[in-house]
């Protein structure tokens, strides 16, 4: 398989559309917000975490498949495992702050109910209930909190990722036969990742969700060698078509009845923890007509300078500071009470101190960010 080199400049819709992502994250984990109601999850079958991982899966094949094609295999596997340990470091300490950050409340405004899922639900009370198992669980995954819960996701797909990269050196097209494979029997077997000590398994599966990282994958080989998808306008009518099609959907909350199909809902339904199908295809179909109408190409005009691009060039220390804050907001709008004006300020409050944490942190940066190319739209 032949790359082409690696072009001088970088794309910053990529970092412009994760910042955006983890805005709405933000916006969508503050429960019950008036502006939560304006979030993509309200107008189609997907949301930003599924946006987010396509676009991880994206840089991968500049940030470590690159080397791994150049015969640094060790060097590229190394990489891709010390980011999984940043993530996991990321995630226990930003999870036990936030499990902090809840006994303050509890303590300050004399609510118990704070560490009993009854006021905020994060899951917490297994915590609280026995906290020896539950510790245990919380620094062996087997436990996460509610909204806390996509690192170790995101940690299962970076571990996967020379599996994935072998598959991909010998051909995309195998990869992707491959990862359809495990996501069909994952969802068709109710394959998972075991909680501990409560049952079950983790929300976000990673044997589901690697499909749509290897998806964004793909698209960024692709486009490292010069070879993006290209254009269809039966495609883009299709996509479309699905788009409207999931917008009336979801506001009617119709039921699937998929007569004489004799397969679960995990692939059938709308769940997110297995990415079913609807979901998948409305993802792709949404980044198939963003990326490929004028708007995909007005987002190369977005300067790098920009808020939301900021937060998307450090997106793991902007996540953790937006999963605080809107548990931060989250107490304050169950004190100080809902309506529009308090929301406004709670969200917007939010927003700017993520946007200012982003620019210190760029302007820590000692060197410029690593390279991505500029090429012809692809579906992020």
């Amino acid at each position: 398989m032949n790359s082409a080199p690696a072009q001088s400049r970088r794309d910053h819709r990529v970092d412009f559309l994760r910042g955006l992502a983890l805005a709405i994250i933000f916006v969508n984990h503050v429960p019950g917000n008036f502006y939560e109601k304006l979030t993509p999850k309200n107008f189609g079958f997907s949301d930003a975490a599924e946006i987010f991982v396509i676009l991880a899966g994206f840089a991968s094949a500049y940030a470590y498949f690159s080397r791994f094609e150049r015969g640094e295999i060790w060097e590229a596997v190394c990489k891709a495992w010390r980011r999984a340990g940043v993530l996991y470091m990321s995630h226990v300490v930003t999870t036990v702050a936030a499990v902090a950050l809840l006994c303050f409340a509890s303590l300050y405004f004399m609510r118990p109910d704070y560490l009993s899922d009854t006021i905020v639900y994060m899951d917490i009370k297994p915590l609280m209930d026995d906290p020896m198992r539950g510790f245990i669980g919380l620094i062996t995954l087997g436990h996460q909190l509610g909204d806390f819960n996509i690192l170790p996701m995101y940690m299962g797909l970076l571990v996967m990722l020379p599996a994935i990269m072998v598959l991909a050196r010998l051909s995309l097209r195998l990869l992707l036969a491959v990862s359809v494979t495990l996501w069909f029997a994952t969802a068709l077997f109710a394959i998972d990742v075991p909680n501990y000590p409560m049952p079950g398994g983790w929300f976000f599966n990673p044997l589901a969700w690697q499909l749509l990282f290897v998806i964004g994958f793909v698209l960024g080989q692709r486009q490292r060698e010069a070879q993006p998808m290209p254009f269809s306008r039966l495609l883009y009518g299709l996509c479309v078509l699905y788009l409207l099609f999931a917008y009336w959907w979801v506001p009617f909350d119709w039921l699937i009845n998929f007569s004489g199909i004799d397969l679960p809902g995990r692939i059938w339904g709308f769940e997110k923890g297995y990415v079913a199908w609807p979901r998948l295809l409305h993802v792709l179909a949404l980044g198939y007509v963003v990326m490929m109408s004028p708007l995909g190409r007005l987002m190369h005009l977005i300067p790098k300078t920009n808020s939301l691009t900021a937060m998307g060039r450090h997106s793991l220390p902007v996540f953790c500071a937006g999963s605080l804050l809107s548990m931060t907001g989250a107490v304050i709008r169950y004190e100080w009470g809902g309506g529009i004006s308090h929301d406004t300020i709670i969200i917007a409050t939010g927003l700017v101190v993520m946007a200012i944490f982003a620019r210190i942190l760029d302007g820590r940066r000692p060197a410029p960010p690593k390279v991505l190319p500029i090429g012809h739209p692809v579906t992020t």
